[in-house]
């Protein structure tokens, strides 16, 4: 039956340059607050609003429906990106208030705490619901950095599925030790964050890996994909389809031909390699390739917690 065959979970995360932890929203930024960058910064800051538009002109040519996880931050500084959004068909997922990190990077402690986070998720949520009339029930952590104290809050809040965990070999992004974390959906264990046991009625749906020269390979897209390049992702996604439903996403910053203030920050040179219309170019031949496998996440949740119920009445 078509309706379940193995699909890719599309998504699109909606920040610029400046929401990169370099400059803003970690321990180690340039800046340590959107508005400190904002009072200082002089230049143009908007290199999204072109290539977001492109995208959502691809998706409507190869009838695609994806999740684009917002900044809420983005509502009130991309009028026509809100704009085209709105007027379109696709999911509106959460990426935060103002793209802060959640956890430190070497430490995997809190950067905030707790009641400030929630209350920033708050915010957030409240503005993407009332900007686009629309439930939100999706979260992606920004930059990955996901942890497990927050897996109550979201639930708490209303969120039914989670795309944050990236198991591979090269980092680990949460506060727990990764063991076993497939590359499917599954229902989250609020301690090791993995699927078995799971105690929370969280879905998480992760990001693709590849096994690699004896490492696992992370899948999911954006950076990845801009060095990996398009048949090495066409071999690693086809691979994860082999297991069931899997994940793709990318930035409209990773689409853009402007020049990006932050390629001039010495730590990263190499960050910005292949980004613009020929990323966008290879994007459209994944579309291509895949015809009719691409889904928003909420459809990818629906089929995992029909799939589930189905086997809970046949074990009755």
């Amino acid at each position: 039956m078509k309706d379940y065959i193995n699909k890719i979970a599309l998504s699109i995360d909606v920040e610029d340059w400046y929401h990169t932890p370099l400059v803003t929203g970690a321990s180690f930024s340039k800046y340590k607050t959107l508005d400190d960058f904002f009072s200082d910064w002089k230049g143009k800051f908007d290199t999204i609003t072109e290539p977001t538009l492109k995208i959502l002109e691809l998706l409507e040519k190869y009838n695609i429906t994806a999740t684009f996880f917002v900044v809420a931050n983005v509502v009130q500084n991309y009028p026509l990106i809100v704009e085209a959004l709105k007027n379109s068909p696709h999911e509106i997922a959460c990426h935060s208030l103002n793209h802060n990190s959640s956890i430190d990077s070497k430490t995997k402690q809190p950067l905030q705490p707790l009641e400030e986070w929630t209350k920033e998720l708050i915010q957030a949520k409240n503005i993407l619901e009332y900007t686009f009339q629309k439930e939100i029930i999706g979260y992606r952590a920004p930059g990955a950095y996901f942890g497990k104290w927050m897996i109550p809050v979201l639930e708490k809040l209303g969120f039914k599925y989670d795309s944050s965990i990236a198991y591979n070999s090269l980092y680990n992004k949460t506060d727990v030790q990764l063991t076993n974390i497939p590359s499917t959906p599954y229902r989250l264990n609020s301690k090791t964050l993995g699927p078995d046991n799971p105690d929370s009625n969280l879905i998480e749906l992760p990001w693709a890996n590849i096994r690699f020269l004896g490492k696992n390979i992370p899948a999911g897209g954006a950076y990845f994909f801009r060095l990996m390049g398009f048949n090495f992702y066409k071999y690693a996604i086809r691979k994860n389809l082999e297991n069931g439903d899997t994940m793709f996403y990318f930035h409209p910053i990773d689409c853009t031909d402007d020049e990006i203030p932050l390629s001039n920050f010495k730590s990263r040179p190499f960050y910005w390699i292949n980004k613009g219309t020929k990323t966008l170019r290879k994007i459209e031949k994944l579309f291509k390739y895949f015809d009719g496998r691409f889904a928003p996440c909420s459809e990818i949740y629906e089929k995992y917690i029909l799939k589930q119920d189905v086997q809970f009445s046949q074990i009755r």
